[in-house]
C-alpha cells in the first residue's frame, strides 16, 4: 500500500510540473489536490496538502526574490572583504568592461553591477541579480583588458547559470521554505538570514561545484570573445595563477584545479572556433589601473 502511495506521488509530480508553468502557487497546489484526489482518493490528497511547503520548495526562484538574495549576499561580501574599494575612476572602468561582456551573455536582460573590493587576496564573487565583485589582489594579477574581460565573464557565467540560487533551491527543498525573497525577509527575517548565511557559506568557505566553476569557464571565454577580446588572454591569465598559487590548498578548496579549468577553455576556443587574434588592449588596462592599485 504504502509503494503505491509513493508511486502516485511520483505520477503526481508530473502534472504538477505541466501545470507550473501556467499557473501561480495557489493554483498549482489546488491543481495537485484534485489529481491527487481524482487518481488516489482523499488519502492522497491530504499526503499533497500535507507536502505543499516541499512542492513550493521546488518552485523555481522569482527575479524579486533573486534580488533581495544578491543584495544581501553582495552586503556580506562586501563586509568581509574589506568593503568597497573608494577609487571611482578603476570602479567606472571595470563596470565599462564588465556590462560589455555582460551585453553578449544569455542573461542580457538584467542589469549588472561591477564593483572592485579592498582586498588583497586574489579572488572574485558574484551574487544572484548580477552583483559582482573583483579583489584589488586579483587586478594587480591581471595584465591586460581582455584578462579581465574573462574573469568578469567567468562571473557572469555564474549568474545566467543561477548558480548560487541552484545551491538556496535545494537548500529551501531540504527545509521546507516556502519563499526566499522580500515576503519573506519581511514575514521570517530569521529564516531569510539562514537562507543567506547558507549561501555565503558555499559562496566564499566551501566554494561551488566544480562543475559549475568549470561551466562558468567555458561561458566567461566564450562572452568575451563575443566582444572581440581575444579569448587565449584567459589561458594566459589562468597559467599565471597555476604559477603564483602551486600547491595552496586554500585555494583549491573553492577551486577546481588549473589543469582542468585550462583544458575546458583551451576546448571551448577549438569547439566554439574562436578566433585568436582578437584584442588584448593592454595599455588602456595600465592607463586605468595606473596607480589605483
Amino acid at each position: 500500500m504504502q509503494n503505491k502511495l509513493c508511486h502516485r506521488l511520483v505520477m503526481f509530480g508530473l502534472v504538477l510540473f505541466s501545470a507550473g508553468a501556467l499557473t501561480g502557487c495557489q493554483e498549482i497546489q489546488q491543481i495537485a489536490e484534485d489529481t491527487a484526489r481524482a487518481t488516489g482518493g482523499e488519502r492522497l490528497a491530504k499526503a499533497v496538502r500535507g507536502g505543499g511547503t516541499v512542492i513550493a520548495g521546488l518552485l523555481p526562484i522569482g527575479y524579486e526574490e533573486e534580488q533581495t538574495i544578491g543584495q544581501a549576499i553582495a552586503l556580506q561580501v562586501v563586509a568581509r572583504y574589506g568593503g568597497v574599494y573608494d577609487k571611482p575612476n578603476l570602479t567606472r572602468y571595470v563596470n565599462l568592461v564588465g556590462r560589455s561582456v555582460a551585453l553578449t551573455c544569455d542573461r542580457a536582460d538584467i542589469e549588472y553591477r561591477f564593483a572592485v573590493l579592498n582586498h588583497e587576496s586574489i579572488n572574485a564573487f558574484a551574487a544572484p541579480a548580477g552583483y559582482i565583485f573583483v579583489t584589488r589582489g586579483l587586478l594587480k594579477t591581471v595584465r591586460n583588458e581582455a584578462e579581465l574581460a574573462s574573469v568578469l565573464g567567468h562571473e557572469i557565467g555564474h549568474v545566467t547559470q543561477k548558480h548560487i540560487l541552484d545551491v538556496i533551491q535545494r537548500s529551501k527543498q531540504i527545509a521546507g521554505v516556502t519563499e526566499a525573497g522580500l515576503a519573506y525577509a519581511t514575514k521570517n527575517p530569521g529564516a531569510f538570514k539562514n537562507v543567506v548565511d547558507g549561501a555565503v557559506k558555499k559562496l566564499l568557505d566551501e566554494g561551488l561545484d566544480q562543475s559549475k566553476e568549470l561551466e562558468s569557464d567555458r561561458l566567461g571565454v566564450i562572452f568575451a570573445a563575443r566582444v572581440g577580446y581575444d579569448p587565449t588572454a584567459y589561458v594566459t591569465f589562468l597559467e599565471r595563477l597555476r604559477a603564483m598559487k602551486g600547491d595552496d590548498r586554500a585555494f583549491f578548496k573553492t577551486h577546481p584545479n588549473f589543469s582542468d579549468r585550462l583544458s575546458v577553455v583551451q576546448s571551448a576556443v577549438s569547439e566554439q572556433g574562436l578566433k585568436t587574434t582578437g584584442t588584448l588592449l593592454a595599455d588602456r588596462f595600465s592607463r586605468s589601473s595606473s596607480g589605483a592599485l
